[in-house]
């Protein structure tokens, strides 16, 4: 009788992390199962979707490939399930970490599916959270594989609420020990297609929102266009600015970066 093979649940963006860890499992013998939450109101979404579809293509087309990759499942925001025991708890947190508001309905949608993986990297305002309200603690899945989850004992009820609920296998590295890793293994190009911007500009990275900013000081500021490498540094020398401000509002507003 054939075995079936250990399932593994990803919630994939077209990112440089949720990228890393498909194409890390794309070389074991697993079922992958990608998900993406599709908000409306997200200006990169097509994009996104447009990426994962061109690296799925390249797992595909890989000889070194071993999963059986599934399609990948698309979750409208609106039919994720309410459920105001997360959404509470998500608020109480973020009254004292300013973590994004995708994790109130990842979480809630983490509560419909087992062992659902997220890809939060190595320091951010992620990890200053998991160390403001509880600890994570290192364990090892049935292949051996290491992931990192909530160690629910010492922490706090909202934490494991909220973030309980998820499994982080990049939880102990940076955005370079997962470009090293993906040059030993031979799948950087696939890396180098990740989409990360939230406010594209002519359909390239914009160099001052959030991601943008996160990519650079991570330290692949080759990921960007000159371009946006230029407004990056303007955003930087002249973000506290109030003229600037106004500007950098009217052109989010109309010019859509």
């Amino acid at each position: 009788m054939e075995m079936a093979l250990p399932v593994f649940n990803v919630l994939w963006t077209g990112g440089w992390d949720s990228t890393y860890r498909i194409l890390y499992l794309s070389r074991h013998e697993v079922e992958l199962r990608p998900h993406y939450i599709y908000y409306e109101n997200r200006r990169s979404r097509d994009i996104e979707i447009k990426t994962m579809e061109e690296i799925s293509k390249d797992i595909q087309k890989d000889p070194k490939t071993k999963c059986t990759l599934r399609p990948l499942t698309i979750i409208q925001f609106k039919n994720i399930e309410i459920n105001n025991d997360i959404t509470q708890a998500f608020k109480r947190i973020r009254q004292e970490v300013l973590i994004g508001y995708q994790y109130e309905y990842l979480a809630r949608y983490a509560g419909t599916l087992e062992n659902l993986e997220i890809g939060v990297e190595q320091g951010g305002l992620a990890e200053q959270m998991m160390n403001t309200f509880g600890e994570m603690i290192r364990v090892r899945d049935e292949l051996g594989m290491e992931y990192w989850k909530v160690n629910e004992q010492n922490s706090s009820e909202d934490l494991n609420k909220v973030f309980g609920l998820f499994k982080y296998p990049l939880y102990s590295m940076t955005k370079l020990d997962m470009k090293e890793k993906a040059i030993e293994l031979g799948f950087i190009n696939s890396m180098y297609k990740t989409w990360f911007c939230h406010f594209p500009r002519k359909g390239k990275p914009c160099g001052c929102c959030f991601p943008c900013n996160f990519t650079i000081e991570d330290g692949l500021p080759e990921r960007l266009p000159k371009a946006a490498l230029k407004r990056h540094k303007i955003d930087k020398r002249f973000k506290n600015h109030k003229i600037y401000q106004l500007y950098k509002k009217y052109r989010r507003k109309y010019l859509n970066y």
